[in-house]
């Protein structure tokens, strides 16, 4: 969608509490007014490995182009993100996260597309704990994120895509890599990274993180098939 049609909420953070305070839209968020909101970034992982999808953002892209990044988006503004339910944010980022995934990646086994469900979604963070954009002056691109892991049928024909600003839609060249390389490569060179990818390898760069031990504790959970 055009990014002057597209509403995005405008968030808050008092204490580890988000607040939904209005909605702005996407072209004046990401700006020079710097409006901090919401976004899911998911890294995707063959069922039974330690392998992910690294992808290469559109050189089309208003921020980030042709970096490295996993798949996520950004969360829409509704109106139940007002409300007094202290559930809306989180199920907002869950609803966003599937859509994103069925949106740019198309998975296949044997010639017979598989569907995701919120099953093959597992989220590794709180809601908006991680930050984007904070500490960078120049980055337009200011937020908070929620991490998620999406598990992908072993064995699978994979297709990743993402829609540009301009509305075009573009498949995107992607590997296959393991975790550990992609944190390696990261340390080598982080300005190879979008802002997304960035927030999460800080945390996978860094043992003691709670985020990090969430994540290989659901990483090692489904090696051993407990998930």
């Amino acid at each position: 969608m055009s990014e002057n049609k597209e509403y995005l909420p405008f968030v808050i953070k008092e204490e580890d509490r988000l607040s939904v305070c209005g909605f702005v839209r996407r072209d004046i968020a990401h700006s020079s007014f710097r409006i901090p909101h919401i976004s899911v970034n998911i890294v995707p992982v063959i069922r039974g490995t330690e392998k992910t999808i690294l992808q290469k953002r559109s050189k089309k892209r208003k921020i980030d182009p042709s970096n490295y990044d996993f798949n996520g988006g950004h969360v829409i503004y509704e109106p139940v993100l007002l409300s007094d339910n202290p559930k809306a944010l989180e199920l907002a980022n869950d609803k966003t996260a599937l859509r994103e995934t069925r949106e740019e990646i198309a998975v296949s086994n044997d010639g017979r597309p598989y569907v995701f469900s919120s099953r093959d979604l597992i989220r590794f963070t709180k809601v908006g704990e991680l930050l984007t954009g904070f500490d960078d002056p120049g980055s337009i691109n200011v937020g908070y994120m929620t991490g998620y892991i999406l598990f992908i049928p072993i064995d699978s024909t994979i297709i990743v895509s993402d829609e540009n600003e301009d509305g075009t839609n573009e498949e995107l060249s992607y590997e296959e890599i393991d975790i550990s390389q992609i944190v390696a490569l990261f340390k080598e060179n982080p300005s190879k990274f979008a802002s997304g990818a960035t927030a999460v390898l800080k945390e996978l760069s860094n043992t003691k993180s709670d985020a990090y031990n969430r994540f290989w504790h659901i990483i090692n959970l489904n090696k051993n098939k407990n998930i």
